[in-house]
């Protein structure tokens, strides 16, 4: 479903941009998972925060930190004020929805089967299925 699948992509590009914030203000890098853990040490230096304006100009401060440089590109991101603003939001609709998509309450035992008998790899379906199995997502509440 594409609408369904533009949530989770919405919330990988929140993930990149948030990463090349990090980086871009100084901030640890994490070789292991990038994008991934940039984002997240971005979300953490704000997470003391509590309105979007204390996070916005705290974001601005971490940009602006000597011996912090930004090149075109960023200095025209972060003069975007939307922008800016979706990257520091919290909570984020955008990570809420992406979530809420990539990762369900409950998905119907029935409803992985048919997933499984999609998947190209069948070498896959055995493993698939003791998986399913091990589950057991009738008794899953999440």
């Amino acid at each position: 479903d594409t609408k369904l699948l533009d949530c989770i992509l919405l919330r990988h590009l929140l993930n990149l941009a948030q990463a090349k914030l990090a980086t871009a203000s100084g901030l640890p890098k994490r070789e292991n998972k990038f994008h991934i853990m940039q984002s997240f040490l971005w979300r953490e230096a704000l997470a003391s925060f509590q309105t979007l304006t204390e996070c916005l100009q705290a974001a601005c401060k971490l940009l602006n930190a000597p011996g912090v440089t930004l090149d075109a590109a960023m200095k025209q991101f972060v003069a975007s004020n939307t922008g800016m603003s979706l990257v520091v939001q919290r909570p984020s609709a955008i990570r809420d929805m992406g979530d809420s998509v990539a990762h369900p309450k409950y998905v119907s035992r029935d409803a992985y089967k048919k997933i499984i008998a999609r998947h190209n790899v069948t070498d896959d379906h055995a493993g698939l299925h003791a998986i399913l199995e091990y589950i057991n997502p009738v008794s899953q509440s999440h």
